[in-house]
């Protein structure tokens, strides 16, 4: 019998980026990046280390390292809320309506960093959304009818 870890298994596999960011509010944006390594044993030094080239590579700027989570725009949030989920070395990342609390411009460069994780990082990318717009962006869709999940191809009207 197998004594899978499932608290293991999700904290080193699995990611989630949140509609809502959920960063930890008393964190600075370094530590909220930090924070998942830190809990999988990774030492503080290279932790930071690590953290601030994954925030450099969602675009924050080293001026916003410091910062709270309220000091700092909804776009620029959820690029913080990437980066930790990156921290924690997760090749499965899931993104709940991750630009639904963002205007267009935010909402396209998050898309944006997501299809790059995809294709050029080698990451598996869900996302879960109600836009069509960003649904039509993903490489493979499926929609939820009736409490069934189905491929995009199973919706079309099949001929007779």
């Amino acid at each position: 019998m197998w004594n899978l870890d499932l608290d293991r298994c999700r904290r080193k596999n699995l990611a989630m980026i949140f509609q809502a960011f959920q960063l930890f509010p008393l964190l600075t944006v370094l530590e909220n990046v930090c924070f998942p390594m830190e809990s999988n044993a990774v030492k503080k030094k290279e932790a930071v280390v690590i953290a601030k080239q994954l925030l450099a590579s969602v675009g924050i700027s080293e001026e916003k390292y410091r910062r709270y989570p309220t000091n700092l725009s909804g776009g620029e949030q959820q690029r913080v809320a990437i980066a930790r989920a990156l921290s924690s070395g997760a090749g499965i990342l899931l993104a709940d309506e991750p630009t639904g609390n963002l205007d267009t411009a935010n909402g396209n460069q998050v898309m944006e960093i997501l299809l790059r994780l995809a294709h050029q990082e080698n990451r598996c990318v869900i996302v879960v959304t109600h836009d069509m717009d960003i649904a039509a962006k993903a490489d493979e869709t499926w929609h939820m009818r009736d409490g069934r999940l189905e491929a995009e191809d199973s919706l079309r009207p099949q001929p007779y």
